[in-house]
Order: structure tokens, then C-alpha cells, then sequence
């Protein structure tokens, strides 16, 4: 695990930096988990530049809008439907955060046996502080 934090913090500028901290802590008051996805993490762990951050959160991303907005985030979009954040935070930093519902421990097991099949192995990572 030493591993993989010292290559978070070494690959993400300092304001996507501030950034997962700002999203962690909105998140942490919310109660809600809250997941670094996508591109992100391909990009850290291959070294190609990041161009945006992907979160994904269990729960209502809505629900976290008016603390990520007083924190100095620009929502750009935020979808009734599917319950997601498209967003600008602070430092030009781009994100963007759909919903996903908690899954029980039988879908987890099937994701698990799905991920072969995908062309990258690596989906998420968790961001706790």
C-alpha cells in the first residue's frame, strides 16, 4: 500500500492533490465512500499525464453539491437522472462523479469474475483519510 500512495502523491499535481481532498472530506461529512476510477488511475499507474479525476461515490453525488460548491467547486452539470456531478474544482482541476448504488457481496463476486474479460484490470481504488 506504501507503494501505490507514494505514487499517488508523486503522479497528481499538487491541485488534483487538494482537489481528492477536497471531494474525500465532502464525502467523509456525507457518510458516503467514496472511489478514485477510470483514467485516473490508468494514467497514474502507466505514467501517462491526468487529465481529469473520476470518482465514483456510494450514494447520492447530488447530496454533496452544496459543500463541493462552498469549498469554491463550479458544477458544470448535475443530472437528476443518474445522479451525477459533472465538475470544475478549485485550481481548473476537472471531475466528474456518478452515482453507484451499494452492492451486495454476490455482485461484487461477479464484477471480480467480469474483470479478465475487460480490456484494463485496474477499476478503482479507494481514498481514505
Amino acid at each position: 500500500m506504501a507503494d501505490y500512495i507514494y505514487t499517488l502523491e508523486t503522479r497528481l499535481s499538487p491541485d488534483q492533490q487538494k482537489a481528492i481532498a477536497l471531494v474525500s472530506d465532502a464525502a467523509k461529512a456525507a457518510e458516503m465512500n467514496l472511489y478514485l476510477t477510470g483514467g485516473a488511475i490508468r494514467d497514474i499507474v502507466t505514467g501517462f499525464p491526468i487529465r481529469d479525476l473520476d470518482f465514483a461515490v456510494q450514494g447520492n453525488a447530488l447530496k454533496l453539491r452544496k459543500d463541493l460548491e462552498k469549498a469554491g467547486a463550479v458544477i458544470g452539470d448535475a443530472d437528476d437522472d443518474t445522479r451525477s456531478l459533472l465538475l470544475t474544482l478549485p485550481g481548473g482541476v476537472r471531475a466528474e462523479m456518478p452515482w453507484r448504488a451499494r452492492r451486495s457481496m454476490t455482485s461484487r463476486a461477479r464484477l471480480r469474475r467480469s474483470l479478465p474479460l475487460r480490456s484494463s484490470k485496474i477499476c478503482a481504488a479507494a481514498t481514505s483519510r
